[in-house]
């Protein structure tokens, strides 16, 4: 791999897949800084996708860490960019020819605040289930008339609380 600057942020680039390894400190910076995220829509051009034959996945490889040679997860960038990267937590990240420039045109198009407001929603029907099932919890039938076995009260309570995180989606 060769080292090439984007910007002011050095990173590397292997010269036979075109692939990048950038470190957690200038991910961080590209993903705060829209000037460096200027230079790397200036420094990459779109190339057509593989075109993968029908019914056929790609093939998924698990890289090892540039730095420490353990291999790395795959995630998707902030769980819902489509774009899946290679990260070492402690290390860095390795982006695929034109992925890193995907990642880039996901945040300018508001997508880490849409990731972000997407996944308060998710915490906060969490704790509404939580606060329902502690509700059934410290239910009794008696308190209800005993008309009403625990197991039915936890059924609408649990349907309640499924409609409203369906009406908060």
């Amino acid at each position: 791999m060769s080292s090439i600057t984007l910007g002011a942020t050095a990173i590397r680039e292997c010269e036979k897949c075109e692939g990048l390894w950038v470190e957690v400190a200038a991910f961080e910076r590209i993903c705060a800084d829209r000037e460096q995220q200027a230079a790397v829509l200036g420094a990459a051009s779109p190339v057509p996708a593989p075109k993968i034959p029908s019914g056929a996945l790609p093939k998924i490889n698990y890289r090892p860490c540039a730095q420490c040679g353990q291999l790395m997860n795959r995630i998707n960038f902030a769980r819902c960019s489509g774009v899946v990267v290679d990260v070492c937590r402690g290390h860095g990240t390795w982006f695929d020819r034109d992925e890193l420039r995907a990642i880039v045109e996901f945040i300018r198009a508001g997508g880490l605040e849409l990731s972000r407001q997407k996944q308060k929603r998710e915490i906060e029907y969490e704790r509404e289930q939580l606060r329902a099932q502690q509700m059934i919890s410290g239910l009794r039938s008696e308190d209800f008339g005993g008309v009403y076995t625990a197991d039915e009260l936890a059924g609408g309570l649990s349907a309640a609380s499924e409609l409203l995180g369906f009406l908060i989606e």
